[in-house]
C-alpha cells in the first residue's frame, strides 16, 4: 500500500512540475506587437546573380584581355505598416562593377584599341514593394511579398568610340528595364523594440540574398 501511495505521489509531483513548466513557457512566449502606422528603415548588403556572373567573367585572347571586380549590392528601404499584416515600401539599390582592361581591340581594320585602363559600371534599381507579415512578435517578424521597379545602368568608359561601346555592350549585357521580383521569405530578428537584424531572399534583382540592420521609426 505504501508503495502504491509513493507511486501516486510521484505521479502527482511529476504532473505538477510539468504543468508549472508549461505555465512558465506560456508566460515567456513572445507577444504580438502593434506596429500599425509605424515605419521601418533598413540598410542591407546583398549578393546578386548578375554580380556573381560578372565576377567570374574574364578574357585572355589576342584581341581582348580583361578581369572583373564586383562590389556587393547596397540597398536602402523604408516600409510603412498599413496594418499589422501589410506594409508598403520604397527601396533603392546600387551595385558597382569594374572591368580592368589590359588590352581591348575594338577596330581590327584600323588596329584601334585601349590598353591598361578601367571601365566602371553601376547598376541601380529603384522601386516599391508590398509585403505580407505572417508572424510579427516582439522577437521576430517573418514576411513575403513582391517588388516592382526599374533597373538602369550608368557607365564610365575609357573610350567613347562607338565601336568600343558596341564591343563592350556585346560582352556585358546591360539593359535598362522594368523588373518584378518575388520575396519568398524575409526575417527581421529584433534585439530591441526599435533595432533588428534583417535577412531576406529575393527571386530577382537587385539581389538573391541580403542582410542588414533596421530601425523602427515611432
Amino acid at each position: 500500500m505504501k508503495k502504491i501511495s509513493w507511486i501516486i505521489l510521484c505521479i502527482l509531483v511529476s504532473s505538477t512540475l510539468r504543468a508549472q513548466k508549461k505555465n512558465t513557457q506560456a508566460k515567456v512566449k513572445p507577444l504580438k506587437v502593434d506596429e500599425k502606422g509605424k515605419a521601418v528603415a533598413a540598410i542591407n548588403v546583398g549578393l546578386s546573380a548578375t554580380g556573381v556572373f560578372y565576377e567570374a567573367l574574364e578574357r585572355d585572347t589576342v584581341t581582348i584581355k580583361y578581369t572583373t571586380s564586383v562590389k556587393p549590392a547596397l540597398q536602402g528601404t523604408l516600409d510603412y505598416f498599413l496594418s499589422n499584416k501589410v506594409t508598403i515600401g520604397f527601396f533603392f539599390s546600387v551595385q558597382s562593377f569594374r572591368i580592368d582592361i589590359s588590352h581591348w581591340e575594338f577596330d581590327s581594320t584600323n588596329h584601334r584599341s585601349v590598353d591598361d585602363l578601367q571601365a566602371k559600371l553601376r547598376r541601380s534599381y529603384i522601386g516599391g514593394k508590398l509585403l505580407y507579415h505572417f508572424k510579427n512578435t516582439e522577437k521576430i517578424d517573418i514576411y513575403s511579398g513582391i517588388r516592382v521597379g526599374v533597373l538602369f545602368w550608368n557607365k564610365k568608359l575609357p573610350s567613347t568610340d562607338p565601336n568600343f561601346v558596341t564591343s563592350l555592350n556585346n560582352e556585358f549585357l546591360m539593359i535598362n528595364r522594368p523588373s518584378i521580383g518575388i520575396v519568398p521569405i524575409g526575417i527581421r530578428v529584433k534585439f530591441a523594440p526599435q533595432i533588428a537584424a534583417n535577412l531576406e531572399l529575393n527571386a530577382c534583382a537587385p539581389h538573391i540574398f541580403s542582410f542588414g540592420v533596421s530601425y523602427t521609426l515611432k
